[in-house]
């Protein structure tokens, strides 16, 4: 009985580590190969930030239309967030909208490159949370150029999971709307770093 018992533990267990793969989303090649990526192991960050451009000098932002390279499920629900980060990429960024690039207009591209909602059915009681199936994520792509001469200014990539410990795993975006929040502030904050 107690070998019957163990083995059906343990034919759980594959099961459920198979259903959930790893959400490190990889790069998809929309940051430009001329902008030289560091990689940060500990927080699996991309990024790039030109030490010869001098944010100040930057008055304005265009923040092009944002691409969607994966949808999940749901093209609706994935335009909604691609306006949304959008939005909050304009906001972290802190600058006034311009028209056009130009001199003193700081460009910025961004992408979803990765989308995957919630499952809230499978995040209410904990022991529903094994291995984090029900989770979802979001991962994106961003970079900066300056509108007067192309050059590259800033990059950033990255993927938000879904934490145990968040409300946001109860509905059905919460954990993508949050992630590209998120990763929208973490750009701003690393154009605006000395």
């Amino acid at each position: 009985m107690k070998i019957a018992k163990l083995v059906a533990a343990f034919c759980l267990f594959a099961v459920c580590s198979a259903c959930h793969k790893d959400t490190n989303v990889e790069l998809t090649g929309f940051i430009p190969s001329n902008i030289p990526l560091d990689y940060n192991k500990s927080t699996t960050i991309h990024s790039y930030k030109n030490p010869m451009k001098d944010m100040s000098a930057f008055k304005s932002v265009v923040v092009q239309e944002v691409k969607i390279e994966a949808n999940g499920d749901n093209p609706d629900e994935a335009s909604k967030l691609s306006i949304q980060f959008r939005n909050e990429i304009i906001a972290a960024v802190g600058l006034p909208v311009a028209a056009a690039g130009g001199s003193g207009v700081l460009e910025i591209c961004a992408s979803i490159t990765g989308l995957k909602q919630n499952v809230p059915v499978l995040n209410i009681a904990p022991q529903s949370q094994m291995r984090g199936i029900g989770y979802g994520y979001v991962a994106c792509e961003i970079y900066a150029l300056d509108g007067k001469d192309g050059a590259p200014v800033a990059a950033y990539a990255d993927t938000q999971n879904t934490q145990r410990f968040s409300s946001e795993k109860l509905s059905d975006w919460g954990s993508a709307q949050l992630g590209l929040k998120t990763m929208a502030d973490a750009f701003g904050a690393m154009l605006k770093k000395k």
